[in-house]
């Protein structure tokens, strides 16, 4: 068991874990370049366990190489488009080492973590470009595909998807007078049908039954 462990992120993201009951609750960790690894050192945690009434509480510790491998675990498990090979670039060693010491020491874990990740990224490109296929709806794409996918070199004239809503020019409603996106099939206020031909060919639960 280790005193303090290192989280180490290569995530163009950042990464906010929360551990209810723990001490302390909330581990950040800052979005890296991709070149150069974001660090989070994890120390012993603790959190309390009820005896009875005449004991109360006991406090009890959690390593810091449990704490750190549930950090990097609840990340990755949280992720679109992960399995064996794919996915993102996290990972935790049971040491305190500074950034300089980890790109020399761990260069091929590095390495190996960036092409899963890059593996990643078009996977989640890929389900956003299925989605789109299927619904031709901006609102199902969300700005974390986008990213992904730009990540990876996708051009947006070429994949309509990529533009960002705040892109894409709205206008009213008709009938209520809300602003709508130009690819949307009903009001999302008032639920006027916009799009009658589009409209019949969807399948909602409720006809389903």
């Amino acid at each position: 068991m280790s005193l303090e462990s290192t989280v180490i992120s290569l995530v163009p993201f950042e990464i906010l874990s929360h551990k209810p009951g723990l001490y302390p609750p909330y581990f950040k960790i800052k979005a890296s370049n991709m070149k150069t690894p974001e660090l989070l050192h994890v120390s012993t945690a603790f959190h309390f366990t009820y005896l009875d009434e005449t004991r109360g509480s006991l406090r009890v510790p959690d390593p810091s190489d449990v704490v750190a491998r549930s950090i990097v675990e609840d990340y990755i498990n949280s992720q679109l488009s992960v399995d064996e090979n794919t996915g993102p670039a996290l990972f935790w060693i049971p040491e305190n080492l500074k950034v300089e010491i980890i790109q020399e020491k761990f260069k091929e874990e590095i390495t190996k973590y960036l092409s899963r990740q890059k593996k990643w990224f078009l996977a989640v490109a890929m389900l956003a470009d299925n989605d789109w296929t299927r619904y031709h709806v901006h609102n199902v794409i969300s700005d974390f595909q986008r990213k992904c996918a730009e990540f990876i070199g996708w051009d947006s004239t070429k994949h309509e998807w990529l533009s960002p809503l705040s892109t894409l020019k709205s206008f009213s409603c008709p009938a209520c007078g809300s602003q709508i996106l130009p690819d949307q099939v009903v009001c999302s206020v008032c639920k006027l049908v916009l799009n009658k031909e589009k409209y019949s060919t969807m399948q909602f639960a409720t006809q389903a039954r």
